[in-house]
């Protein structure tokens, strides 16, 4: 019977791709990193989802350079462009930003990058 149920969900939101779903995958949440404006939530090697504050609205289709604050010290700029932004409150917007040009060596600093800052999770975040 709780198989069934199961089934009944699935086939309920077949169709409805959430937004995580729709990214590509190889997205690492991550905890204690910031960039010049705000934190970071997440990010993989062609992109990252940034919690910004700014009293300047960032507009879809801007290129920016992104500096990560990380363990390891500030790490080198990151080329992106932002594919959509939204409004989270006063100054506060949640953007996604999609890095471009960029070299193998900046991929692998961002593979080691994501790693130092992969958020943990334990049983307790669990249940």
């Amino acid at each position: 019977m709780h198989r069934v149920q199961l089934s009944l969900i699935s086939l309920a939101s077949y169709g409805k791709q959430t937004e995580a779903e729709r990214r590509r995958p190889g997205r690492i949440a991550c905890e204690r990193l910031r960039c010049g404006s705000g934190r970071v939530v997440d990010i993989s090697k062609t992109g990252a989802k940034l919690q910004i504050h700014s009293l300047f609205a960032p507009k879809k289709g801007e290129s920016r350079t992104l500096t990560f604050q990380t363990a390891m010290g500030e790490s080198a700029t990151y080329p992106c462009v932002l594919m959509w932004v939204k409004k989270t409150g006063f100054a506060g917007y949640e953007v996604g930003a999609q890095f471009v040009g960029l070299s193998e060596l900046q991929e692998r600093q961002l593979f080691e990058i994501a790693k130092v800052h992969s958020k943990r999770t334990t049983l307790k975040d669990v249940a």
